[in-house]
């Protein structure tokens, strides 16, 4: 994989790194609305610091996929590092803020599942092409893409959480 290779996906990678960054943004938001209710569940701590760092990561992908002349296998280096940090990270703060009692939206099995299986897609995908690009396999760019939407969709879904669901909840007795 060559640097003309990767620039023919900066149009891509800007894109990706202004939604990440625009993304983080409104996570903040949420948080800002619900932080009372936040503080007092620990789980919901740890989905916080999930969705802001799988942001972080969108937003390094793009960074470093927009590093001018830079060879595939350094690029694939530094998505190694972000997935594999970035898990590592979530990991050790789910370890510290386990889901408990108090929070209760969308704390049954099943999404804790769904969450479990995006947070890993979103985090080892890009190491993977990282991997990939470091050996110089061409199609290695769009094993992000998966991991990116991945990303992107569970942040989302945190955001409304944050900002409409345990708002609601809690102004309605958890109904």
């Amino acid at each position: 994989m060559t640097a003309s290779d990767i620039l023919a996906w900066h149009d891509f990678f800007s894109s990706v790194a202004g939604a990440g960054a625009t993304l983080a943004g409104l996570l903040f938001v949420g948080l800002t609305i619900s932080l009372e209710h936040i503080v007092q569940a620990r789980g919901y701590l740890s989905r916080a610091f999930t969705a802001l760092f799988l942001q972080f990561e969108v937003l390094l992908l793009g960074l470093f996929a927009l590093v001018p002349g830079q060879p595939g296998y350094v690029l694939g280096i530094e998505w190694i590092v972000a997935g594999v940090g970035v898990l590592l990270g979530i990991t050790a703060f789910r370890r510290n803020f386990p889901e408990d009692e108090n929070s209760m939206v969308l704390g049954s099995r099943g999404p804790r599942i769904v969450r479990f299986v995006l947070t890993h897609t979103g985090t080892l995908l890009p190491a993977v092409a990282g991997i990939a690009l470091f050996f110089g396999w061409a199609e290695a760019l769009y094993l992000v893409i998966p991991a990116i939407a991945a990303c992107i969709y569970l942040s989302i879904g945190y955001a409304w959480v944050f900002a409409v669901e345990i708002p609601r909840r809690n102004a309605t007795g958890g109904k």
